[in-house]
């Protein structure tokens, strides 16, 4: 899920000034234009505001690292797999792979699944291979 735009300090005053002037929740949100459970979280919360935890599993990489694969992968030409063995983060190749398709930048292309033939085209194979093909026994 995307993040939702975090709350600045600037604005996060303004919500606690505005509820001392005796503003109700209703009428800071139109005025902030910032949904009513954001405001009830700085309101209720005794401790200074800070930006709701995420859930899920840690980025492998960080942005410093993703511009380094992209480069690598762009300026040097290097494979997935030379990347993952020259990076000194234990990169899985799948990590590598997604961030340099991130960056509109693809190594390798997986080949488009061809066609099968037509009948016609099939019988037209056989017969041309039984008119150019020795068996042998001639």
């Amino acid at each position: 899920m995307p993040k939702a735009l975090q709350l600045s300090n600037e604005e996060v005053s303004k919500i606690l000034d505005f509820k001392l002037l005796g503003k109700t929740v209703k009428e800071i949100l139109k005025l902030l234009n910032r949904s009513k459970s954001m405001i009830y979280r700085v309101l209720t919360l005794k401790t200074p505001y800070e930006p709701k935890p995420r859930s899920g599993r840690p980025g492998v990489t960080d942005i410093r690292s993703d511009r380094r694969i992209q480069r690598m992968a762009s300026s040097q030409k290097m494979s997935v797999r030379e990347i993952t063995r020259v990076s000194r983060l234990q990169i899985p190749k799948n990590t590598v792979h997604r961030r340099i398709i991130e960056s509109g930048y693809m190594i390798h292309a997986k080949m488009g699944r061809r066609l099968q033939l037509s009948k016609f085209h099939i019988s037209k194979r056989l017969q041309w291979a039984r008119n150019h093909m020795s068996y042998g026994d001639e």
